[in-house]
């Protein structure tokens, strides 16, 4: 089984160590939900993944090959690919021409076949291929960024706060992708702002205070024990 092994992670941005001795295991098929309070490291964490941050200490291996420290698209390549936080997509190209910027080192024919699977997911996203990512809406933008991150065809994703600033239906749209990715074998991290939505569709749960995780287990236990999560609020 594919899974993604990190061991002993350190991040800093700036003077703050951001993510502090973290240790996490993904696995495909499963859905881990990981919560805590702003600025607790969560984003920093994936955009380390992601090799966007450098790593100050520790590893990431995705299948047993070391990827810490490696460019965005060695990592990508290995199957790991992040939705940021807050739908970032390229404003002044075409819906088409994101997703096909997406599939960057792809074979025309690989990314083409790509991008047709990704308007199979988001029919949204075919009736507006022409336009403009800039001038759609938030939900339909947040579409088109995890359509971005299917085009790689990854083992794994990380979607940071998907969910921010959406509707309750956009929202209850992209989880439900969320679960047939996973249904299908990709395996997910996901970083939700609404605890309830994350802890009913994750097989585990973790919780992040200060760069550190002070809970891991099941979900059923954070929503038996609502103050763990509290705890982790107050202490950032």
């Amino acid at each position: 089984m594919s899974r993604v092994v990190i061991n002993n992670l350190s991040v800093r941005r700036g003077n703050k160590l951001a993510v502090d001795n973290l240790s996490l295991t993904l696995e495909a098929g499963k859905i881990t939900a990981l919560l805590g309070p702003n600025g607790a490291g969560k984003s920093s964490l994936v955009l380390a993944l992601a090799g966007v941050l450098p790593v100050e200490g520790g590893t990431v291996e995705i299948d047993g090959q070391l990827v810490s420290a490696k460019a965005p698209e060695v990592i990508r390549a290995a199957g790991l690919a992040a939705v940021p936080e807050g739908h970032r997509v390229l404003a002044g190209l075409s819906v088409h021409d994101n997703l096909l910027a997406a599939g960057f080192g792809h074979k025309a024919s690989v990314a083409e076949e790509a991008v047709a699977d990704v308007y199979g997911i988001f029919p949204e996203l075919a009736e507006r291929k022409a336009q403009k990512a800039g001038s759609m809406s938030g939900g339909q933008q947040q579409m088109l960024a995890l359509g971005q991150a299917l085009v790689a065809r990854p083992k794994f994703i990380l979607a940071d706060e998907m969910s921010l600033g959406l509707s309750p239906l956009i929202v209850k749209r992209l989880m439900g992708v969320v679960v047939k990715l996973a249904e299908q074998g990709t395996g997910i991290l996901l970083i939700e702002q609404f605890t309830h939505i994350a802890l009913k569709l994750a097989d585990e749960a973790n919780v992040m205070s200060r760069g550190r995780l002070t809970f891991s287990g099941a979900p059923g236990k954070l929503i038996d024990e609502p103050d763990i999560l509290h705890r982790a609020y107050l202490a950032q």
